[in-house]
């Protein structure tokens, strides 16, 4: 008899708690989508259809990472021979 007790108050209380869970829905509601959150995303999931690597991109990689990393690099490099870098 306790056994069985037992049994149904464990099927029981399993079958509740997964009522429980599957009554527990959340939907959106009144929530509204941002327009530039979705203009961007869907921008950058075309990016890659996109991109082409040429002679303009080219250009404005150079004008905007390779030539401006030389010219600190060499102008620091005539601070680093001539000295004057250190505060002594």
């Amino acid at each position: 008899m306790t056994m069985l007790t037992t049994t149904l108050r464990r099927t029981t209380a399993s079958q509740r708690s997964l009522a429980l869970l599957q009554s527990q829905r959340r939907h959106g509601g009144s929530v509204s989508k941002n327009k530039h959150v979705e203009n961007w995303n869907n921008w950058r999931g075309d990016s890659e259809k996109r991109f082409r690597f040429n002679g303009h991109f080219f250009t404005y990689l150079a004008a905007g990472g390779i030539f401006p990393f030389t010219l600190y690099y060499v102008l620091g490099s005539d601070e680093r021979v001539r000295g004057y870098m250190s505060p002594a």
